[in-house]
């Protein structure tokens, strides 16, 4: 009897892996001329004949992946945003983007319209205060995932994001090195874990220099210039001022600096951003920042979720920089930050 030919044959006989023959079939991925040229050297040889109308109805799914953040105007989340899609479109995805407004009770809403869209994957900044319950739908329903830049506490789920103790022990040692002995951290809703990480950073980064870092002023706000600006007039109204300032942001940073300057009390004042977005090296004084690198977690974020997929990683042109280290659940990426020293905390200008 007549052996039928499958997709595993053709894939055996191009020398391509399954999900890479399937890609080609179905036209996703981008491969090399020589790729796509064995596997349909191989479908003619074999005789193979791909059902286009089969292939969508076992998966129903489209090559849609939706993607969530929080707030779509934040410099942060908009260079985030470019990493992940331009990985995605290299791997024949499109990306259908929402914004939450940190809302999680829109966050329930948004995430229910997707899945009934059909898409292959979602890829979200999840809003504070989100319950573990979303990650339990996501997994009973086998939809890929991946939380960015924000995790959930206790709470097993694919995740990208930077490494935000280390972020806020870079920024302390780095300001005790200029002599500041008065310190203030501003900025971010008082419940995110990202807020909690580089806090907790500041405050090992004080102990280590002998600060004690019970005095650490501590101001939670909007994560945006309106609010760092805010945040800055409440400064300037609450007494003597901290000899350095860490932001929650860059944007907040901005904020800040502005209330401050305007003021005319910016002199000798330390301030340290936080993501290094492409602003950051534009302000005046060019701002010192903790980098993150948003397209690089970006493009991390995609990477995972098409290994999830099952798309083969050689769809994806890897050219991401900056060093991590994979959690023991195997699938979370944690990026080690960098100070990137600007003029805001003291320096000179290397220029």
């Amino acid at each position: 009897m007549r052996h039928e030919i499958t997709l595993k044959d053709v894939a055996a006989r191009a020398g391509v892996s399954r999900t890479t023959a399937s890609n080609v079939m179905s036209g996703g991925g981008r491969f090399s001329e020589d790729t796509r040229e064995r596997v349909h050297r191989a479908m003619r040889e074999l005789g193979y004949v791909y059902n286009r109308s089969a292939a969508s109805l076992r998966t129903q799914r489209t090559r849609t992946v939706g993607v969530m953040v929080t707030h779509i105007a934040s410099p942060f989340h908009a260079e985030l945003l470019v990493g992940l899609e331009a990985a995605l479109t290299a791997a024949g995805f499109l990306s259908l983007v929402a914004t939450t407004a940190d809302d999680p009770a829109r966050q329930d809403i948004l995430v229910a319209e997707l899945r009934e869209q059909r898409i292959a994957a979602l890829a979200i900044v999840p809003a504070t205060g989100t319950s573990p319950g979303l990650l339990e739908q996501l997994a009973q329903a086998r939809l890929p995932h991946v939380l960015m830049t924000r995790y959930l506490p206790g709470v097993p789920a694919p995740y990208v994001g930077p490494d935000d103790v280390l972020g806020g022990r870079l920024a302390a040692e780095h300001l005790l090195q200029h002599g500041s002995r008065s310190f203030a951290y501003v900025g971010g809703s008082a419940g995110m874990v990202s807020r909690h990480d580089r806090r907790r950073g500041i405050q090992l980064g004080l102990a280590a220099g002998g600060v004690d870092p019970g005095q650490l002023q501590d101001i939670p706000g909007s994560s945006t210039g309106p609010g760092g600006l805010l945040i800055g007039k409440q400064l300037l109204a609450g007494g003597p001022l901290p000899d350095a300032i860490v932001c929650h942001s860059d944007s907040v940073a901005f904020g800040v600096y502005r209330a401050l300057r305007s003021s005319g009390r910016a002199q000798g004042i330390r301030i340290i951003g936080y993501d290094n977005v492409h602003n950051a090296a534009l302000w005046e004084p060019p701002l010192t920042s903790v980098a993150t690198n948003p397209i690089t977690l970006g493009r991390a974020a995609a990477q995972l979720i098409l290994e999830q997929i099952g798309d083969d990683p050689e769809s994806v042109a890897d050219d991401s920089t900056g060093s991590f280290r994979v959690l023991p659940d195997g699938l979370s990426r944690v990026f080690e930050p960098q100070l990137m020293v600007r003029e805001s905390c003291g320096c000179a200008a290397t220029w």
